[in-house]
Parts: structure tokens; sequence; C-alpha cells
């Protein structure tokens, strides 16, 4: 059953807010998190088949479509990307080299913070896959990233 103009204009305005958000939080990136959702709801009006609960299906597909795209960049990009040097401005992959990245990691981190940023930007686990591996819950792998982000953050500005 295909949608309307109208249904289909309908399910994009109450959809893709949440399916934006949910992309941005995975890439860390605002044109890719839009690409990502257009792709999806451009299939869905290619496919025309109506799910029972269509804004779950849009936001699991958008999930999926970042996970493809981000299994299709290596782990200095992702890391590059999740922790830019400075907020106004997007960084410039050539002003951290792997070498430093993996000195400051080693050297500004705990333990924890560095098993946990190697599972989840290394071994490309979800914090649910994480945190169970772990033995520990999702909000603490959410903390041991967002602090080991921070301090990555911190010490590359400075050290500018």
């Amino acid at each position: 059953m295909q949608y309307t103009i109208t249904e289909f204009e309908q399910l994009y305005r109450s959809c893709s807010p949440a399916a934006f958000r949910v992309a941005f939080a995975m890439l860390h990136d605002d044109e890719e998190a839009r690409d990502a959702v257009q792709e999806v709801f451009i299939k869905l009006w290619e496919r025309g088949c109506k799910a029972d609960n269509t804004a779950a299906y849009v936001v699991s597909a958008v999930r999926n479509v970042c996970i493809n795209r981000l299994a299709s960049i290596d782990i200095r990009e992702r890391l590059v990307r999740a922790l830019p040097l400075d907020e106004a401005q997007p960084p410039d992959s050539s002003e951290i080299d792997a070498d430093q990245l993996n000195r400051a990691i080693s050297m500004i981190l705990t333990p924890r913070e560095r098993e946990v940023i190697d599972l989840k930007f290394t071994e490309n686990m979800s914090y649910q896959e994480a945190a169970t591996k772990l033995g520990v819950s999702t909000a603490m792998i959410n903390k041991s990233i967002v602090n080991a982000l921070r301090k990555l953050r911190n010490h590359f500005n400075h050290s500018k």
C-alpha cells in the first residue's frame, strides 16, 4: 500500500526530528546525519510499505544506516569526529595523527576509560554490549566515554 503525498509529508514531519537526533548522536556530523535520515525516507517512499509502528521503524532504519556508515569509516576518523578540537570549527583530521592520539590515550585516560574507548571505537560495540562485557551499566559506559573525550579534547585544545 503506497503513501499519499499528504500522509508521507505528515510522517516526515513527525518522525524526522527523532530520526535526526539518533543519526546525529551516532555520526557526530550534521550533514551525514541529514543524509542518513533522507536515505531512510527515500527508501520508505520507494518501497511504499506501511509499518505497524512507523516511527519505531524509521528510527530503527536510521540507526542501521548509521551503523553501516560508521562501519565504513576507519577508527582514526571516528575518534577525530567524536572529539572535535574546537567546538566552533570542525576538526581537520590531519591535525591529530594516530601516534599523538595513541600517546594521549595511554597517558591521560584511566585504564577503565581506555578499555571503554577501545570497546566502543575499535571493536565497534554498542554501549549495551560494552556494558555487558565489562559488567557495568550503560550509564557507566556513557560517563566513561564522555569523560575520556573531554580529557582528550582538553589535551589537544591546550597543546595547539
